[in-house]
């Protein structure tokens, strides 16, 4: 007859074995997967800072007016960050024209605004923030690149975000998983042993 004891404990080493084959192999997509993502953010990170100018000095050609250095777009993102309450884009052909009381007329319109910013999308020329104030102006200004370019790069950005919260779940997962057939070789293991003391 086969000794059982035997058989029961190989039974258990070989699913112990197998189980941490598994944890193993778990953690281990997981690592791949937060470093995926975490080249994936980079690359996009690196992509927006390097296609981004800023812009925060302003030239002075008049008293109460202040120009900002000429932007040349095409197809670009502009961000205006604490926008000037007389101001806004203006053509560069135009700046002589302009004045506090008709800049609204050669003013490019923003697309949108939202918490103290202006954004402008898709534009193409040359260009000058112009803004009319008593003192010099705290507006900042950010030239993101083309629109395809800073769609890009931000999927890049989110994607990678993505991939490394996976990437921390999987790993958790593996980390913490149990064997159920371990647990069940070891109520065989009791099983076989309350037999051997009723013989």
């Amino acid at each position: 007859m086969p000794n059982t004891k035997l058989l029961s404990a190989w039974s258990s080493v070989r699913y112990t074995k197998g189980d941490h084959r598994v944890k193993t192999r778990t953690l281990t997509i997981g690592l791949i997967i937060i470093v995926i993502g975490i080249a994936l953010a980079a690359v996009g990170g690196y992509s927006l800072k390097n296609t981004t100018t800023s812009i925060t000095s302003f030239t002075q050609p008049a008293l109460g007016e202040y120009v900002s250095a000429e932007l040349v777009l095409n197809n670009s993102v502009v961000i205006v960050r604490s926008p000037a309450t007389v101001g806004g884009m203006v053509p560069s052909q135009d700046i002589s024209s302009v004045n506090s009381t008709n800049i609204g007329s050669y003013a490019v319109a923003y697309n949108s605004t939202a918490a103290s910013s202006e954004t402008y999308i898709g534009l193409r020329g040359d260009f000058n923030y112009v803004v009319f104030s008593s003192v010099q102006p705290t507006t900042k200004i950010e030239v993101t690149g083309t629109l395809s370019e800073t769609i890009t790069s931000g999927l890049l950005v989110l994607g990678g975000i993505v991939f490394v919260i996976a990437g921390i779940i999987v790993a958790i997962i593996g980390a913490v998983k149990k064997n159920p057939a371990k647990k069940a070789t070891n109520s065989e293991d009791e099983y076989y042993a309350k037999r051997d003391r009723t013989h």
